[in-house]
């Protein structure tokens, strides 16, 4: 007998339907995006936090694709909804962390992307590949592969 399958979730459940629409339409304006979008991307947003906050505190950097930092940034821009996301869940608070320590060396985004990909679908929330397909890591949406020079990545931990 096969274990039966479990059907992926959207983490736009974890927070309030009401808050979905304002952060979504945030993500909106900011980004000069279109509603559909903007929902993707708040969506992902939430599920790369959900996993992040879940995760093992001495395990690998989780980061987001710049698609979904654009709604994380926009996330931390509500810090009481912020706060209370990760306490309703009982889950440690993801601080914003550039990857910026002099002298170390960061994963390529590849790897740390295929990492978050598999993390956040094994935490059981559905994955937007379409958001994820990217070549950096970096907030402001350049390359960036931990050279120096390079734009600071964005990741849950330093």
């Amino acid at each position: 007998m096969s274990a039966p399958a479990i059907e992926a979730v959207s983490a736009r459940a974890l927070v309030d339907p009401v808050f979905f629409t304002r952060l979504s339409g945030r993500i909106a304006t900011a980004n000069s995006l279109n509603t559909e979008l903007a929902d993707r991307i708040a969506d992902q947003a939430l599920a790369y936090l959900a996993t992040s906050a879940q995760r093992e505190t001495d395990a690998a950097v989780l980061s987001p694709s710049p698609m979904v930092d654009l709604g994380w940034h926009a996330f931390l821009e509500y810090t009481e909804f912020y706060d209370r996301f990760f306490e309703a869940h009982g889950w440690r608070k993801v601080p914003h962390c550039p990857h910026d320590v002099p002298g170390r060396t960061y994963e390529p985004a590849a790897v740390i992307l295929e990492r978050t990909t598999r993390a956040i679908q094994a935490a059981g929330f559905r994955l937007d590949a379409e958001l994820w397909a990217a070549s950096t890591v970096s907030c402001g949406g350049d390359d960036s592969d931990g050279q120096p020079g390079d734009p600071l990545p964005c990741g849950d931990h330093g």
